[in-house]
């Protein structure tokens, strides 16, 4: 009989209990190792579809390559697992601990993870699409170019975590933490982030084209070269963060907080920031055509060739800031307040003076 062949559960937890380890290709499909103790056991390649593992240890496994389709992994214990290329679609996982696991390129569509833990694990290429990781803790775990489409990571723990190039479109990212989070060039396209903590994040190069970023935290994040056409970023705070290069065309950032942000040679046409605070901010040849800047706070802020063609300045507040070059042609600055601000001729605006 070879190692990895035996006729009952009973006997393969014997034999490990013995000290055997190694149970490569296993036919354990529909088996019931529920509670067991399987600590460093080598079952890659195992068929464990449908098993019951619910509270199973695992830790330090070898499960590449093994099939666990829709099988019930709750509360086991997986720290520092191997399930590399492993069949997890539709498996239950909720609250086990992946801490350090290594799931490289596994398969866990639909799978339901809600409340795992997956500290520092490995999911670099994985497929995640659609799967439920609601309140799953991913803090410094590595996701690149995984594929997380239409997946459910509501009030989802993703500090320092790596995302770079994954695709998160459509994703359920609403309330989540991405402090530090690594996001170059992911897609975010039509993905939730309402109230989302994205504070010194970096985004550089990300499509968030369509997201809904309301109530959002980026202060402090990195979004040059970002995509943001048609987003929603009303009320969120942007404070001294890098827009610099963003396409923010159609952008709706009603009441949101940019004080001190860099928005310079940015493209803002069309662009909804009716009361939004621009203090101190940065529009160094920022493309503003017919942007709606309605009672928007702009009090010191650089203004230098800024394009402000047909754009809606009414009520605004401009006091001290730096017009020069800019092109105001057709725009509105019916009751704007323009005390103290270096008007594009590089004249400075007194009260007594008309617009």
């Amino acid at each position: 009989m070879k190692a990895s062949e035996f006729s009952t559960e009973t006997e393969l937890l014997s034999r490990h209990e013995t000290g055997e380890r190694n149970f490569p290709g296993a036919r354990l499909s529909g088996a019931d190792l529920s509670g067991s103790n399987l600590n460093r056991i080598n079952l890659s390649q195992a068929h464990l579809n449908g098993a019951n593992l619910t509270k199973t240890k695992l830790i330090r496994a070898n499960l590449s390559n093994a099939d666990l389709r829709v099988a019930n992994l709750t509360k086991a214990q997986l720290i520092e697992t191997t399930l590399s290329r492993a069949d997890l679609t539709q498996a239950i996982l909720s609250e086990a601990d992946l801490s350090g696991a290594i799931l490289s390129g596994s398969l866990l569509s639909g799978a339901d993870l809600k409340l795992a833990t997956l500290i520092g694990t490995s999911l670099i290429g994985a497929l995640i699409k659609g799967a439920k990781l609601t309140k799953v803790n991913l803090t410094g775990a590595t996701l690149s170019r995984a594929i997380l489409v239409q997946a459910d990571l509501k009030k989802a723990t993703l500090n320092r975590a790596i995302l770079g190039e994954a695709d998160l479109s459509d994703t359920n990212l609403s309330g989540a933490s991405l402090i530090r989070a690594y996001l170059h060039r992911v897609n975010l396209r039509r993905a939730n982030l309402e109230e989302a903590d994205l504070s010194e994040a970096d985004l550089k190069g990300a499509d968030l084209s369509g997201a809904n970023l309301r109530g959002a935290d980026l202060r402090g994040a990195d979004l040059r070269e970002v995509n943001l056409s048609n987003a929603d970023l009303s009320g969120a705070d942007l404070q001294g963060a890098n827009l610099s290069l963003a396409n923010l065309t159609g952008l709706l950032l009603k009441k949101a907080n940019l004080r001190g942000a860099d928005l310079s040679k940015a493209n803002l046409h069309k662009a909804n920031l009716s009361k939004a605070n621009l203090s101190g901010a940065n529009l160094l040849e920022a493309n503003l055509l017919e942007a709606n800047l309605s009672q928007a706070n702009l009090l010191r802020s650089g203004l230098l060739l800024t394009y402000l063609t047909n754009a809606n300045l009414s009520g605004a507040n401009l006091n001290e800031a730096n017009l020069i070059g800019a092109n105001l042609n057709g725009a509105n600055l019916s009751e704007a307040s323009l005390e103290g601000a270096i008007m594009p001729n590089g004249t400075t605006y007194c009260q007594s003076d008309r617009v």
